[in-house]
Formats: structure tokens, C-alpha cells, sequence
């Protein structure tokens, strides 16, 4: 009996002792299978400005269409009808009857570290972003999640449902880029 208690200790040990140096090395791989070293990952949280700072500019924010980038809209949502505003969660959407582009403003939450599987990261904006193609087949309506900071904590959610056939990451993209220049 003391025997085998000790083998499943020694066993769990040497098994907690090769998990912690797995992560300890110097490059940690993401899910999408792309290795990317700390120091990488901490020029692009500085190069994008205080994630800190954005979740808590974040935080202020009442109505979220206050943010929302008109230029983008038209370009995006050409034809659009007012912006209509959500205060639980704090959300802001523009259509045209086709095409949607709403964004959302999460503070005070747990924020993702790992993206959601086969989401692609993003680099350069805030503290990271990952993008998901809500239509796998057409690959077009896109779904991007910024993670403005984890002490206090924010995400901001920009989609684009564009039901025309083209590529929105773009779009995403420049909405996001939009927005946290607004926050700063």
C-alpha cells in the first residue's frame, strides 16, 4: 500500500516538473500551432500602447456608439440606419438590412488568454486580437475579440456581418484600430 502511494506521488511529481518546464522555455506555441517568443509578444503590447490604460478608458465609456466610427460605417455598412445602442452589454449596431456591424465593450471580466479554437491572433492591437470567421464556408463575416487589458480587465468585440461574399477581416481590423485611437 505505501509502495504504491509513493510510485503515484513520484509519477505525479515528475509529471507536474516536465509540465512546468514545457512552459518555462522560451518560446510558447499557440493553439494555431505558431511559436512566438515573450519578448515578441511584449514589443507588441508595447508598440500597441497600455493595454491597462484602454480597459480602463474602457470602463468609462456609457454608450458604446459614442465610439463607433462613422467613416467606417458607410464604408462597411453603406446606407446604415442610426446607430442603435445596448447598455447590457454595452453594444452599438449599424445595418442596412444586409450587412451588420455592431461592436461590444466588456470591462470588469475574465479575459481570454488562449483564443478560441481556429481563431487566428491578430497582432498589434491593445494586448492581442483574435479573429473568427463566423462562416466557415465563405469565410467573409468575421468576428474579432481585443483584449484591451487584464489589470483591470477589458475586451472589445467588433463584427462584421457582411452577407455580400467578401472578406471583412480587414474591416474588423480598422474598426478595432479606430477605436482604441479613441480610447488612448
Amino acid at each position: 500500500m505505501n509502495r504504491a502511494l509513493i510510485s503515484i506521488l513520484l509519477t505525479t511529481l515528475v509529471f507536474s516538473a516536465c509540465m512546468s518546464k514545457k512552459s518555462d522555455g522560451p518560446i510558447a506555441t499557440r493553439r494555431d500551432g505558431s511559436g512566438e517568443s515573450s519578448d515578441q509578444r511584449q514589443s507588441t503590447t508595447e508598440s500597441a500602447g497600455n493595454g491597462s490604460a484602454l480597459a480602463a478608458a474602457a470602463a468609462k465609456i456609457t454608450d458604446v456608439c459614442s465610439v463607433m466610427p462613422a467613416d467606417l460605417v458607410q464604408k462597411i455598412v453603406p446606407g446604415a440606419s442610426a446607430p442603435q445602442s445596448e447598455q447590457y452589454p454595452r453594444r452599438c449596431s449599424v445595418s442596412n438590412g444586409t450587412s451588420v456591424l455592431e461592436i461590444t465593450i466588456e470591462t470588469g471580466i475574465i479575459v481570454p488568454v488562449d483564443p478560441v479554437n481556429g481563431a487566428e491572433f491578430i497582432p498589434g492591437l491593445a494586448e492581442g486580437g483574435y479573429l473568427e470567421r463566423l462562416d466557415p464556408h465563405s469565410r467573409g463575416d468575421t468576428y474579432l475579440t481585443v483584449i484591451l487589458g487584464k489589470d483591470p480587465k477589458g475586451l472589445l468585440h467588433v463584427e462584421v456581418a457582411g452577407h455580400d461574399g467578401k472578406d471583412h477581416k480587414e474591416d474588423a481590423i480598422a474598426v478595432a484600430r479606430e477605436i482604441l485611437s479613441r480610447l488612448h
